[in-house]
């Protein structure tokens, strides 16, 4: 039940932070929305700012399963699945991240102190490493950071088009776009190969 109503917690507070932003949404309308006192919404949060860390977390940890899946990466094509598991996850997660990300941009970096931390640095020479391993040439390394650039900074540059656009032709294009930046050829979408099975 208490995590039931912690998760709760976090959709209605996802929503208005989406709505009308992080700065605007106070404790007391979250626990309204709920039907609770605000006192009851502190037995699960003890500010507003870990509800915004416990919603953004999620993010943050798919960055350090990626950076993983890239070291073990033996090539372009294993570069490729970890870059399209990124993209599946955009949806499986409802946007939710990018959505309260384009509203509350300034708030979330705020919380986000791990940007500028040496583990930050550091995840950035394991990417690098990850990449010059896996490449059969550095043209091939600069094609592998390429893409991830192409899927880690989509939300940085066109955040409308990533939380308004069509998902299903948002994540093909997104796929196709690494593909061809790693000069791989396409692959026919899951739909068809399930079909064939």
């Amino acid at each position: 039940m208490t995590r039931d109503t912690r998760q709760r917690i976090l959709d209605v507070a996802s929503e208005l932070f989406a709505e009308q932003g992080y700065d605007a949404t106070s404790l007391r309308e979250i626990a309204d929305r709920m039907g609770f006192t605000k006192a009851a919404l502190y037995y699960h949060f003890q500010s507003k700012d870990d509800i915004l860390k416990a919603l953004v977390q999620p993010a943050f940890e798919l960055v350090g399963e990626l950076v993983a899946r890239l070291e073990l990466a033996t090539g372009a094509e294993d570069w490729a699945d970890a870059l399209t598991d990124v993209i599946a996850w955009f949806y499986d997660n409802n946007l939710v991240f990018f959505r309260i990300l384009e509203r509350n941009r300034h708030s979330v970096e705020l919380l986000s102190e791990f940007l500028a931390t040496q583990e930050h640095l550091q995840m950035h020479q394991r990417v690098e490493a990850a990449a010059h391993a896996a490449a059969s040439s550095l043209q091939e390394e600069i094609r592998m950071i390429a893409a991830l650039g192409a899927v880690t900074g989509f939300d940085d540059w066109a955040p409308t088009i990533l939380t308004t656009s069509p998902p299903d032709v948002l994540r093909d294009e997104l796929t196709a776009a690494v593909r061809d930046i790693l000069r791989l050829p396409a692959r026919r979408r899951a739909k068809t190969m399930a079909a064939q099975r």
